[in-house]
């Protein structure tokens, strides 16, 4: 993320975009995800939402309203954001857009077009810059993950057969709580190294044989033989 983030914004700066911080905001905000397949996804929601934000920041300037007004649509769009952007990122771009302008015209007021100009180019200019990143720059942090949750997962589940094997159910909550933790992380980083574009060298077997062994240990220990 610093890399795509820093040439971004330099680039922006070398172009000489106005508003060119636009850029290395959008950079981050494409590169805010846990591998290849999510940052792409990032970057096609920014897009469509940026597009349409644009379209309703274009139409608002346009009709030049008076301060009081303007602000009454801040609020309006800053209320639209906060409710949607949790429940779909592409959504609470169309809002956070316009958002965006709107509190740069207030500031310091300049033309619509001007603004719609520099938040496309510096949208276009980030996101590419990002997805390049994401694309080109390799790294081993999703199997380096997926290789630990595995072990950790292995582990909790050998303390879990030991807790069942000595009887000790004072310690079958912590236990248990340990094993769920475990066989989350697995399923989490599984999904994360299998959207990038050179998934771990992890075998599907073997993690699946993790998966049910952990989930036949947390059934044991919810329900140890003799209190059902």
């Amino acid at each position: 993320m610093v890399l795509g983030t820093g040439l971004a914004g330099g680039a922006a700066l070398l172009l000489g975009l106005g508003h060119g911080y636009w850029a290395a905001v959008s950079a981050a905000a494409v590169l805010h995800s846990i591998n290849v397949r999510t940052a792409t996804q990032r970057a096609v929601q920014r897009t469509l939402g940026t597009v349409a934000g644009l379209g309703i920041a274009l139409g608002v300037l346009a009709a030049h309203p008076e301060p009081v007004a303007l602000v009454l649509v801040i609020v309006l769009l800053e209320f639209l954001l906060e409710y949607v952007v949790a429940r779909n990122y592409g959504l609470g771009v169309v809002f956070l857009t316009p958002l965006a302008l709107l509190l740069t015209d207030l500031a310091t007021p300049s033309t619509a077009e001007a603004l719609v100009q520099d938040r496309a180019l510096s949208s276009v200019l980030g996101m590419g810059i990002a997805l390049a990143c994401a694309l080109l720059v390799v790294h081993d942090r999703a199997a380096v993950r997926a290789d630990r949750a595995l072990a950790a997962c292995t582990e909790a589940a050998e303390r879990a057969e030991q807790a069942l094997a000595d009887g000790r159910e004072a310690s079958f909550p912590l236990v248990q709580t340990r094993l769920a933790a475990a066989v989350v992380e697995l399923r989490e980083a599984d999904d994360a190294a299998a959207g990038e574009l050179w998934p771990a060298e992890m075998d599907p077997t073997e993690l699946a044989a993790a998966e049910q062994r952990a989930y036949l240990l947390l059934e044991r220990l919810v329900r140890p033989p003799g209190r059902w």
